[in-house]
């Protein structure tokens, strides 16, 4: 995709144009493919059935439609820039998220949020006070973003590395509460509430020795005995700053509370464990087993939301799983998947209504060699239903079992723009809305 896109009104797409984004999320356009020439005025009646504006490749575009281009997307601007003040459609228009704009705003805050969680474990190894506000800033922004676009910061939740396990799981964890508490349709406050506790649940991790932290290997019952103190160690590390709010200390000291009060610090049980607790222990246990760590490689969201669901009786609360699953989806974002016709894809967004047939990006060919040029399918789109290679999901490709590092092409994917041409690969930012 060119970095040079142009923005244009449908009402000016000429035959011979490409299209490489839409005003709206793929997932609800009939568009099978991400990007696509306009090769008849059948085409062009349809993009204007569901968009007042596309992005138009120029690099892509047929050379002799080309000196059209830049003339029609000036004369869109200063459209939009007359119409400021004028009626409720254009300034819609003129106020919209362009889809890049979307992952890297996403991942801007997922930066903030890494740098300030970095901070932070320096300062409970200096034993130096915490800063609370400014954790309350990020994930008030976090939230916001997630209202917006859930997919983004879903998907960013797998820039992780093993060596980083404890900083990037408490980012997670965050993201994570906040997806869930959102689908639940907490009031916003409460939300925050979640959001703050679920950023600082472990920080009491930071006064375990590290050679228990990160050893390998399966831990003694002496050593175990230490680690379950991490939950009272970062509520004592806390519980004294009067910006901490009561329900976010509770989620840091009872996070791994179970329902048939086997878990820790003070075995709480059922209705003694609160809404806010059970949410954030679903989503510490589900990052947990997906990421890789010092001691197991981690599973495939989709066998991980299998597990959670089998371990349901007896440590969580049955309808904040059967929540959980709903919100992540038959395939979460991030998981790997066969598609019938032998290519591997990774799952990069998904909605309420496309549970079956998400977004993904084909990452390697029926013969197993990696694309180039990566491409994005719309498997929720009707067109397939009138096509003899309709693409499919068959099969959930665990993540120890493949050479497809899904935190690396990730990177990739959501860096700047800048270098963008047809030769390199194409960005997915524009889809993750």
């Amino acid at each position: 995709m060119s970095e040079n896109k142009l923005k244009i009104d449908v009402n000016d797409l000429i035959i011979g144009m490409y299209v490489c984004e839409l005003d709206i999320p793929w997932l609800d356009s009939p568009f099978l493919f991400q990007g696509f020439p306009l090769n008849c005025e059948d085409e062009i009646e349809e993009v204007k059935k569901i968009c007042e504006y596309v992005y138009v490749d120029p690099v892509q575009t047929e050379t002799s439609v080309r000196p059209n281009l830049i003339p029609l997307a000036n004369s869109y601007r200063q459209r939009i820039a007359q119409a400021a003040g004028g009626d409720d459609k254009h300034k819609t228009v003129a106020t919209r998220y362009d889809y890049r704009e979307h992952l890297q705003l996403a991942r801007k805050i997922y930066n903030n949020t890494r740098v300030y969680v970095s901070k932070t474990h320096k300062n409970v190894r200096d034993v130096k006070p915490i800063d609370i506000t400014t954790a309350k800033s990020l994930v008030h922004n976090l939230a916001e973003n997630i209202l917006v676009n859930p997919n983004a910061l879903m998907w960013l939740t797998h820039l992780k590395a093993r060596h980083e396990y404890t900083l990037t799981h408490s980012i997670n964890v965050c993201i994570l509460a906040l997806i869930f508490g959102r689908h639940l349709e907490l009031h916003h406050t409460e939300l925050e509430l979640l959001g703050l506790g679920a950023l600082l649940h472990d920080i009491g991790k930071l006064r375990i020795p590290p050679e228990i932290l990160d050893k390998p290997g399966k831990f003694t019952d002496e050593e175990y005995e230490i680690m379950k103190t991490h939950p009272v160690e970062g509520y004592n590390i806390l519980k004294d700053d009067m910006g901490m709010p009561r329900e976010s200390l509770e989620v840091v000291l009872h996070h791994h509370e179970r329902i048939n009060g086997k878990g820790y610090p003070d075995a709480l049980k059922n209705d003694q464990i609160t809404r806010l607790i059970k949410l954030a222990s679903i989503v510490d246990v589900y990052d947990a087993i997906t990421s890789d760590r010092c001691y197991h490689d981690g599973m495939s969201p989709y066998k991980a939301l299998q597990n959670i669901y089998s371990w349901t009786s007896d440590h969580f609360a049955k309808e904040y799983v059967e929540g959980f699953m709903s919100c992540m989806g038959i395939y979460p974002v991030g998981t790997i998947v066969m598609l019938n016709d032998g290519q591997t894809a990774i799952v990069i967004a998904t909605t309420a209504k496309t549970k079956l047939r998400p977004m993904v990006m084909l990452v390697k060919d029926s013969k197993g060699v990696f694309y180039k040029q990566r491409k994005i399918y719309n498997l929720s789109s009707q067109k397939w239903n009138n096509s003899n290679d309709r693409l499919e999901i068959s099969g959930v490709i665990e993540p120890k079992e493949s050479d497809i590092k899904v935190s690396k092409i990730l990177e990739q994917e959501s860096l700047a723009p800048q270098q963008g041409t047809t030769e390199n690969i194409e960005k997915l930012t524009g889809l993750l809305e």
